[in-house]
C-alpha cells in the first residue's frame, strides 16, 4: 500500500484502533498532556492573583490531599486492572467494584482526618484545616479524588480510557473558574483547596453517569451481601498493589511538605511550578506502564514482546520532550514569573534528565506486578521512596530546592542499575511462572 503523508493520520487511527495496548496508552498520554496543560494554566492563573505565600500553602494543602487520595485508593483502584479482566460474571464484577469503592471511602475519610489532625492542629504545619469548613472541604476533595482514581483504573481495565481522559479533562478545567467562586471560598481561607475538592466532585459525578451509559455486560450497581469475604479475597492484591503504587507515587505529593517544612513558603512556590512541569515525564512512563500492566493481565504468555512495545512508545514520546525541555524550560517558568526561572530552572534541568532511569524503573516494576512479585516491586519501589525523601530532607537547607531533583535521580539511576542488572532474571523466571 503507498503511503502518503495524507494518509498518515488515518493509518495512525486505524492502528490505535486495532492495538489495545497503543489505544489505552495513546488516552492516557492525551490525559498527561492535556490535564498538565491545564494544570500548568491553573497555576499561572494562581501565580497572577495570589501571594507566594498563599501559593506555597495552596500547593502543599492539596498535594496532602492528592497523598491522602493515593494512599486511599490505589490499593483498590490498580486491583481492579489485575481482577476485573478475569470476572466472568454481572454479579462478581458488582461485588468486586463494590468492595473497592467501600474500601476506597472508608480508607479515604479515615486518612483525611488523620491528616486534619496532625497538619492543621498538631504541627500546625497547614492551619488552615484547622477550621471546620476547610477540614470538610479538604476530607470531601481527598475521598472524591481517590473515587476519581478509582474510576480511571476501571476503565484502563475495561480499555475506555477515554473514560478516563473526559473525567481528567473535566476534574482540570474546572479548578480554574472554581477559583473564583465566592461561595467556595467563605470560610476556608483557601480558594484553591475549595477550587480542587469542587471539582474533584463534580468530576466523580460525571464518571459514574457515564459508566452507566456504557456499562453493557458490567453493572455499577453495588451488591453489598459478600463485602467482607470480598474484601478478605483481594486483600493480598490491595495490599500488595498498594504499597507498589503508593511507593511509587507518593512522592510527588509529599516533597512540597518537606520543601515547605525545611525552607519557605516562596521556595514552597518556586519548587511546585517547577515540578508541575518537570512531572510530566514522571506520568508518561507510569501511564505506559500501567497499560502494559493491564495487557499483561490479560495475555500474561507474551511479556517480552509487549515490554519491547512498552519500551518504543515511552522512547517515542520521552526523547522529544527532553530536548524541548532541556533547550526551553527556563522560558516556561519565565512565563510565571522572573523569580520563578531564576530558583528553579536548574531543578527543572535535573528532573527532565531523571526521566530516563524513571522510565526504566517503571517498566520493571510493571513486569514484576505482572506476574505476581509484588515483593520484589515493593522492595524496589520503597527503597526509591526512602531515598529521595531522606536526601531531600538533608540537603535542602544546604542547596536550596535542587536538592530534590539531585535526590530523586540518584534514587532512580540506582533503581535503574538494579532493574537492568537483574533484567533477565526479572524476564525469564516471569515466564516460567506463567507457564508452569
Amino acid at each position: 500500500m503507498k503511503v502518503t503523508l495524507g494518509s498518515l493520520p488515518q493509518i495512525a487511527r486505524t492502528r490505535i484502533a486495532e492495538d489495545s495496548m497503543l489505544r489505552n496508552s495513546s488516552y492516557m498520554m492525551a490525559s498527561t498532556v492535556l490535564t498538565s496543560l491545564m494544570g500548568y494554566v491553573f497555576w499561572l492563573v494562581v501565580a497572577h492573583t495570589t501571594s507566594t505565600a498563599d501559593i506555597g500553602v495552596g500547593a502543599a494543602t492539596t498535594s496532602a490531599m492528592q497523598a491522602t487520595a493515593l494512599i486511599a485508593s490505589v490499593g483498590a483502584a490498580t486491583a481492579m486492572v489485575e481482577w476485573l479482566p478475569r470476572t466472568l460474571t454481572v454479579d462478581r464484577w458488582r461485588r468486586i467494584l463494590t468492595a473497592a469503592v467501600t474500601v476506597v471511602i472508608v480508607t479515604a475519610v479515615s486518612g483525611s482526618a488523620v491528616v486534619v489532625l496532625i497538619l492543621g492542629y498538631v504541627l500546625h504545619t497547614l492551619p488552615s484545616l484547622s477550621t471546620a469548613v476547610a477540614a470538610a472541604a479538604f476530607t470531601m476533595g481527598a475521598t472524591f479524588f481517590a473515587l476519581g482514581t478509582l474510576a480511571d483504573c476501571v476503565a484502563v481495565a475495561l480499555r475506555r480510557s477515554g473514560l478516563l481522559l473526559a473525567r481528567n479533562m473535566l476534574f482540570t478545567g474546572l479548578r480554574i473558574p472554581l477559583l473564583f467562586f465566592p461561595l467556595l471560598i467563605n470560610g476556608t481561607h483557601n480558594q484553591i483547596l475549595t477550587a480542587w475538592s469542587a471539582s474533584a466532585v463534580i468530576s466523580v459525578v460525571f464518571s459514574t453517569f457515564w459508566c452507566r451509559r456504557i456499562r453493557g455486560e458490567h453493572s455499577m450497581r453495588p451488591l453489598f451481601g459478600h463485602l467482607v469475604s470480598d474484601v478478605r479475597d483481594m486483600s493480598a492484591s490491595l495490599l500488595g498493589q498498594h504499597v507498589v503504587t503508593v511507593a511509587a507515587s507518593v512522592t510527588s505529593f509529599v516533597l512540597p511538605i518537606i520543601v515547605l517544612a525545611r525552607l519557605s513558603e516562596s521556595d514552597g512556590a518556586y519548587f511546585y511550578a517547577t515540578w508541575m512541569l518537570g512531572a510530566v515525564f514522571f506520568m508518561i512512563s507510569p501511564c505506559i506502564a500501567m497499560s502494559l500492566f493491564a495487557e499483561t493481565a490479560t495475555d500474561p504468555e507474551d511479556i517480552p514482546a509487549l515490554v519491547r512495545r512498552c519500551s518504543r512508545i515511552i522512547a517515542a514520546l520521552l526523547g522529544p520532550l527532553i530536548l524541548v525541555y532541556l533547550i526551553g524550560g527556563g522560558w516556561a517558568l519565565r512565563v510565571f514569573g522572573e523569580s520563578y526561572s531564576a530558583h528553579g530552572k536548574m531543578l527543572l534541568i535535573v528532573l527532565t534528565f531523571s526521566a530516563i532511569p524513571d522510565a526504566v524503573t517503571n517498566i520493571a516494576v510493571a513486569v514484576l506486578r505482572a506476574v505476581g512479585r509484588l515483593r520484589e516491586a515493593m522492595t524496589l519501589n520503597v527503597s526509591m521512596l526512602l531515598m529521595c525523601l531522606a536526601l531531600s530532607w538533608i540537603l535542602l537547607p544546604s542547596m536550596g530546592i535542587v536538592a530534590v531533583g539531585i535526590s530523586w535521580l540518584a534514587a532512580q539511576s540506582l533503581g535503574a542499575l538494579w532493574a537492568l542488572a537483574r533484567w533477565r532474571y526479572i524476564i525469564v523466571p516471569a515466564q516460567q511462572r506463567v507457564l508452569r
